[in-house]
This record gives structure tokens, C-alpha cells and sequence, in this order.
């Protein structure tokens, strides 16, 4: 395993520990140990006004977990987790059974020592430390050029990160720079919380956070889409996450337990990829 420290902060301070973390409190929604106080509080807190959230973390992780295969079988056989968070298994190698270039991205201290010392999984496996909202110089940078083949499609997933981008200017930036830098053919999946299934108690869940240091901005199905660009939906297209696998464990479940919609689209051959 290949890692890698494109950041120059502190890894770890005191503030680290003092401080709710929008990680560590999704890895408490999941059943992990690796958590303090803070992380605790603002979870307990978000419970009490969206009793589904930790239903909703794991609709989140089943999804990604059942996308890793749909991707493999379309033929696409590299990966890029961005904004990964703390190693929950199966990971990718699990799932798939066997090794293939995967690259894990975080800009957690925590959980980058974390994916570090747990995933160590061969050659093919590449962890990198980094800040993504300037993603341009992020894709580009020298440990990206030597992890991720662009002659081959790559599949690229964002699984409940983007939320945590309040600024939709900076967002909308940083996906148009993802989208230009992926080859054709590659997958885009995408979860993101929504408030359209439940607007009064997702608001209510963004205040909570609010007042535990935590920024999160809830977005509409059709801001979500624009986040894919040209890309083609698949499946079902964008939808509820529990929803969009059909044979998957929550596929039956109501749209508000997801709150959240997921997408996985591909993107055209005839879309050049930006130099």
C-alpha cells in the first residue's frame, strides 16, 4: 500500500479531539468505537430530532458497498473513494475478492492513520491525505498521476461528502473539475442528503449540527442532478439510496429512511476529457 501526505496541517491536535467530527459522528451511526465526546453529543442530539439518521448511514454504506460490484461488472476496475471516511468493512478488496487499484481519499488526520495501518491490501491500494475542494490541483497532483490510469475508465464515489460542502459555487466548481477529469465510460456515484422527503426534521437535523460545530447543507433532487452534469443515469436513475439497488436490503424501505438521494451515471464517449 502506497500513502501519501499532500497536507501540511497538524496531524493531530488538541482541537481534534475537543470538536464534534462530521466523520467520526457518521462512524458512531454505524456502530464504530472510534469516536470522543463531542462526536457522541452531536450524535445523540441529531437522533433525538431525526430518529432515522443511523438508518440512514446504513442505507448509505449498503449502497456503496452494492456499487462496488455494479461498477466491477460493468468492466470498470479502478476506484477513487473521495472523502472515503473511516475504514467500515467489507472494503473494496472484501467485496470484490480480489485486488484492484483502489485510491482512498481523506482529509481526516484521524482517519487517514486509520486507513493506513488497516488497509493494507498490497500495491494497488493508494491512501492520500488531502483536501479535495480545490479539485483540480487535487486530481492533478503527482500521487493521482500514479494511481489512477486515465486511458481506462474509473469509477468515482461520493458517498454522503458533499453535504458537508455548504458553498454551492465551490461545489458545483470542484464536480465540473471532477467531471472533465474523468476518462468516458467512467461511473459517478453519488449520495447526498436531501430535505425533499422531510423538510421540517431535516431542517431541524442541519440546526442540531449547527449548534455542534457541524455545517451541512440539505440539497433538492434537481440539485443533486446538476452535480452529474451530462452524465447518464443508470438504473433507476436518481432516487431515494435505499431504493436504487433493487435487490438490495433496503430496497423496500421508505423514501424518508434514506433521506437521501443517490445517483450512479455514466459518463458518454464522445465527452473529451479536459487537459
Amino acid at each position: 500500500m502506497t500513502y501519501v501526505e499532500l497536507l501540511t496541517q497538524p496531524r493531530l491536535d488538541d482541537a481534534y479531539y475537543h470538536s464534534a467530527n462530521a466523520s467520526r459522528v457518521y462512524g458512531w451511526y454505524l456502530g464504530d468505537s472510534q469516536n470522543y465526546p463531542p462526536d457522541r453529543e452531536a450524535a445523540r442530539a441529531a437522533v433525538a430530532v431525526a430518529p432515522w439518521v443511523q438508518q440512514s448511514a446504513r442505507i448509505n454504506r449498503a449502497f456503496q458497498v452494492q456499487s462496488y460490484s455494479w461498477a466491477w461488472d460493468t468492466g470498470v476496475d479502478q476506484f477513487l473513494d473521495l472523502g472515503c471516511g473511516w475504514p467500515h468493512y467489507p472494503v473494496l478488496f472484501d467485496v470484490l475478492g480480489r485486488e484492484a487499484p483502489v485510491v482512498y481519499v481523506d482529509h481526516d488526520p484521524g482517519v487517514a492513520a486509520h486507513l493506513s495501518t488497516e488497509l493494507d491490501r498490497g500495491d494497488a491500494t493508494t491512501v492520500i491525505r488531502a483536501d479535495i475542494v480545490p479539485m483540480g490541483s487535487f486530481l492533478t497532483s503527482a500521487p493521482m498521476r500514479a494511481a489512477i490510469d486515465l486511458d481506462r475508465p474509473v469509477a468515482v464515489f461520493l458517498g454522503d461528502v458533499l453535504p458537508w460542502w455548504p458553498e454551492d459555487t465551490v461545489v458545483r466548481q470542484a464536480m465540473s473539475e471532477l467531471r472533465a477529469w474523468m476518462p468516458a465510460r467512467s461511473i459517478l456515484a453519488i449520495t447526498h442528503l436531501t430535505a425533499d422527503f422531510t423538510p421540517s426534521t431535516v431542517a431541524a437535523l442541519a440546526g442540531t449540527y449547527a449548534e455542534h460545530g457541524l455545517a451541512v447543507r440539505p440539497r433538492s433532487r434537481e440539485e443533486i442532478a446538476e452535480l452529474f452534469g451530462d452524465f447518464a443515469q443508470q438504473g433507476p436513475g436518481l432516487c431515494a439510496t435505499g431504493q436504487w439497488h433493487p435487490d438490495g436490503p433496503y430496497a423496500r424501505r421508505p423514501a424518508e429512511h434514506s433521506a437521501a438521494f443517490a445517483g450512479i451515471a455514466v459518463k458518454p464517449t464522445d465527452n473529451r476529457r479536459s487537459p
